[in-house]
């Protein structure tokens, strides 16, 4: 297994994997928001492969924030492939992502994770993070489905 900068060209299979969790984004729309990630200095989009098959991403970001004089990093996806879950990919997935990190001197990681993910809950809390209890979300758009003719 390898783990790489994403390339649009992992776009399909990036795809894919969000559907398995759920989120139902165009092949188009994926397109467009990996060429945003890759142009941002502070984001970064990392692909595990197995025999030439992206089986998993992950995705971070670096964040200054006004009380700490480090950064903070943020994962706002990790996928893997559910047909190649006991291979250790989501912990490789995490220690690239807290190695890459650290070289952007961050101070901490977090990740966030669906109150019904409680697979996903005990992998964190297996690798050392720990649940802060209270986060707070208000919408500021709502997305508007059309419906093809």
């Amino acid at each position: 297994m390898i783990i790489r900068p994403a390339t649009l060209e992992d776009a399909e299979r990036i795809n894919a994997l969000c559907h398995s969790l759920g989120y139902a984004a165009e092949l188009s729309q994926t397109e467009v928001q990996l060429e945003r990630i890759m142009k941002q200095e502070r984001d970064a989009l990392f692909v595990a492969e197995v025999c030439d098959l992206v089986v998993g991403f992950i995705t971070l970001h670096t964040v200054d924030v006004v009380h700490d004089d480090m950064p903070w990093g943020r994962i706002s996806a990790i996928v893997v492939d559910d047909n190649f879950r006991d291979m250790s990919i989501g912990k490789q997935l995490l220690d690239h992502a807290e190695q890459y990190l650290k070289h952007r001197r961050c101070m901490r990681i977090e990740v966030t994770s669906n109150i019904s993910r409680e697979e996903a809950h005990g992998f964190y809390l297996h690798l050392g993070y720990r649940i802060t209890p209270l986060r707070f979300i208000k919408l500021l758009a709502h997305r508007v489905l059309v419906a093809a003719s």
